[in-house]
């Protein structure tokens, strides 16, 4: 049995927290004291349990961000935060440079690092391309007691990077449950079959090689819709062909919460054509909604997809394997139907943050025992 009962701090400084709410609510769930130190311009409360206490970060505007790192009072008034917390376990789920000069001062506390992209070949903010944030995450990785990646692939690459492999914990990464709370009581159109591709705008998604795919999807399947949603210019790696379908909706957008789910719901396959990669939350999110998925073999991916069960697993680069993977979902509704059971049964015994963070909680006690 899981032993229970400690006070976990969870920290994250960059991007939406929503990864480390998830492992908070399991966490509290299963009956520990948590806490959240998060950014103070990606805070919502609506993430969390009531349960939890949250405390913020002066990181907001990029301008004020960076006035306020030359000032010594930031990082004074950030280890204060912390050892006013004073918990068991500190889990940076998402660091940022504001921690490295405190981490020295943090010793006397077991520390956990999930690193979510170790081959840091696919970042795409100005700052995830700076020399400091290759050294901030290196420096994290040196301190830290314990490293969290999401699969056997990430940990080997690490392992390749020289890290020791008895600081590294692989974990799966659970669904996101947190878009259910938006779902609307629009019906699916049952007279379309669309295929959703989803997320942040960048080289490496393979938003191209997908544009190649549509014409023989639509010649083979004129039922088929295709929404690609996500922030940056799609339009780019799509021909004037593709974009001027009727059956091609593009939101060059940032998608906000409240419309994520709705994307989802309406999805009957949800398409991750990356040339590189490696991990993905836009999977975790389709298996919530217990969509069927056609994944290119890069990275962490082919891991969390049970080829032929729970989707397809196709080469990188392949426009062709890619429509034809694709079509066998949409266009055989008792093949898509035995796929959604599939997903429903991993989701439940493997993918769910309780269960996870079991295994987590364990991991927090041996390094306590440690």
């Amino acid at each position: 049995m899981t032993a229970i009962g400690m006070h976990v701090l969870l920290i994250h400084l960059s991007g939406t927290p929503l990864y480390a709410a998830e492992i908070a609510n399991s966490l509290l769930k299963l009956g520990n004291e948590v806490d959240a130190l998060v950014a103070e311009r990606n805070v919502d409360e609506n993430y969390f349990n009531e349960d939890i206490s949250i405390s913020t970060v002066g990181i907001s505007s990029n301008k004020e961000t960076l006035l306020r790192s030359l000032s010594p009072l930031t990082y004074y008034r950030l280890l204060k935060e912390i050892k006013t917390i004073d918990p068991d376990v500190i889990h940076i789920t998402q660091g940022f440079f504001w921690l490295n000069p405190v981490l020295p001062f943090l010793t006397s506390y077991s520390l956990v690092f999930t690193d979510h992209e170790p081959e840091e070949t696919n970042d795409v903010t100005f700052y995830d391309r700076t020399q400091l944030y290759t050294w901030s995450k290196h420096h994290m990785r040196s301190v830290a007691d314990s490293i969290i990646v999401h699969g056997e692939y990430l940990k080997s690459v690490l392992m390749s990077k020289k890290v020791p492999e008895d600081k590294l914990k692989a974990l799966d990464h659970g669904t996101y449950r947190y878009y259910r709370q938006f779902d609307s009581r629009q019906d699916k159109d049952k007279n379309e079959l669309n295929i959703l591709f989803f997320g942040l705008i960048a080289d490496y998604k393979g938003i191209d090689v997908f544009g190649e795919a549509i014409p023989a999807i639509m010649e083979n399947c004129p039922r088929a819709t295709v929404t690609i949603a996500g922030g940056g210019d799609i339009e780019k790696y799509l021909s004037d062909e593709v974009v001027s379908l009727d059956s091609v909706r593009i939101y060059d957008e940032f998608i906000p919460d409240n419309q994520v789910g709705q994307l989802f719901r309406q999805a009957d396959v949800v398409v991750l054509p990356y040339k590189s990669g490696s991990q993905s939350g836009v999977l975790t999110i389709a298996y919530e909604y217990r969509t069927p998925v056609v994944v290119t073999d890069v990275g962490g991916l082919p891991e969390v997809v049970d080829n032929g069960e729970t989707g397809y697993v196709v080469p990188p680069n392949d426009s062709d394997a890619l429509a034809s993977s694709i079509l066998d979902v949409i266009k055989y509704p008792e093949k898509k139907q035995q796929m959604e059971r599939k997903i429903n049964e991993k989701v439940e015994s493997e993918l769910s943050w309780d269960i996870i963070c079991e295994e987590l909680v364990e991991h927090y006690n041996s390094l306590l025992r440690g």
